[in-house]
């Protein structure tokens, strides 16, 4: 389920804008929602791959800050190529902070996975010992 609906888009950008982004052919309708809904899905998505780092997902509540930053993405992917200086720095933005929260520079004020621990990767080695070493190949 993405972390913010239409909307929130509706309140962020207007509707005008949104009109610009998704117009639809249907009578009575102004909004293309099913495109609306797939560009905060895939924007989900995006921020999931950051959010998993710290948190175990789906979290069971939505901070408001994530609700911005998936309307910031979503209007990005929207806009695709033609996004303006504004949209593009938004994203970017929104890019780096998920970064720094999956670094754990910034929290979300939701426990995080494992009760504050990150995954740990275990390290298992196969390999003998180097035969030819620095040492033992002195003077060839």
């Amino acid at each position: 389920m993405p972390y913010a609906a239409i909307g929130h888009l509706e309140i962020r950008f207007g509707v005008d804008e949104l009109e610009q982004l998704a117009p639809t052919a249907d009578e009575g309708e102004s909004l293309d929602s099913d495109k609306l809904e797939a560009a905060l899905t895939e924007a989900t998505a995006e921020m999931d791959t950051f959010i998993a780092v710290a948190y175990s997902l789906p979290l069971a509540s939505t901070p408001a800050f994530l609700v911005t930053v998936c309307c910031d993405i979503a209007r990005f992917r929207l806009w695709d190529d033609s996004a303006s200086d504004e949209v593009r720095k938004r994203y970017e933005d929104a890019i780096s902070w998920l970064r720094r929260l999956a670094k754990g520079e910034v929290n979300l004020g939701l426990p995080t996975q494992e009760g504050g621990s990150r995954p740990q990767v275990a390290v298992k080695r196969t390999a003998a010992d180097r035969v030819f070493t620095r040492e033992s190949l002195k003077g060839f």
